[in-house]
């Protein structure tokens, strides 16, 4: 008898599908529905977050064991030769979830070999502290609902109607932690620069942006929210009139949010 009722199987087992696992895993899921195949998995990782099965290969998984979801989770790089076995795998209905960056529901479709529904869905590393911003593009809109049981314990999923958007939310809230992770190193960099203890400087950097993320949680007006901080001639304003010479901030962020949605394409 073949085995289907609610069975996930995740493609690559790395820090971005290990992190949607565990928002799905502290939300409540089902974690013994899910399996993973990677052949480089560290198989502790595996028992730790409590899944079905590791499977190293695709002959590894039992014949009468179909998955109804599956989620795409490796580079883009090697999606084609890591994915066009799957169709061997799926149930008739699947859906077929994806996390990579640049590869459209088209050329999944065509690797695959079959028509099916896919989710794309551009996540972020927050997933695994439940605070993802994941913005998904859906072929069937009847499928997501299954799309959101596995990933809404990882953040609030957003829907876009356009599938070009993807690139975009890729360069903002994809690839956007990494962003203020630079930023946060440069700050502690520069108070150690201006005479702090090298963890000391760190520290406040990082607690300094946790204090303006609530502040933004309760009022989401970044613009005025910078206003009412910036005293007219003060240490603030001085700090941003560096920032605005010659537009540089704007621009820098313009930059990196335009070479990342550019290379979602080239992907």
């Amino acid at each position: 008898m073949t085995k289907t009722a609610n069975q996930t199987l995740l493609i690559g087992g790395g820090n971005m599908g290990r992190a949607i696992l565990w928002g799905y895993k502290t939300n409540g899921g089902e974690m013994s529905n899910i399996s993973i195949i990677d052949p480089f998995m560290d198989a502790q990782d595996a028992t730790d977050l409590g899944i079905g099965a590791l499977y190293r290969a695709y002959d590894d998984i039992p014949g009468d064991l179909k998955f109804a979801t599956c989620v795409l989770a490796t580079k883009p790089q090697v999606f084609e030769d890591a994915s066009r076995p799957v169709s061997n795998v799926l149930s008739d209905d699947a859906l077929i979830v994806s996390i990579m960056a640049g590869v459209t529901s088209a050329r999944i479709i065509q690797t695959i070999g079959r028509p099916v529904p896919v989710v794309r869905c551009m996540p972020n590393m927050a997933a695994s502290v439940q605070k993802s911003v994941n913005v998904a593009f859906a072929t069937d809109a009847s499928r997501k609902d299954q799309f959101e049981a596995l990933f809404s314990g990882s953040g609030p999923v957003s829907w876009v109607d356009d599938e070009d958007d993807i690139h975009a939310t890729t360069a903002v809230s994809g690839s956007g932690p990494a962003y203020f992770f630079a930023f946060v190193e440069a700050m502690g960099k520069a108070g150690e620069l201006a005479g702090l203890d090298r963890q000391f400087a760190q520290d406040l950097a990082i607690d300094t942006l946790i204090g303006a993320a609530e502040l933004l949680k309760q009022d989401r007006a970044p613009a005025k929210l910078r206003e009412s901080v910036t005293s007219k001639g003060g240490t603030t304003a001085a700090a941003l009139e560096q920032f605005a010479m010659h537009n540089n901030l704007n621009a820098i962020v313009m930059d990196a949010v335009m070479a990342a949605q550019s290379r979602s394409k080239e992907l």
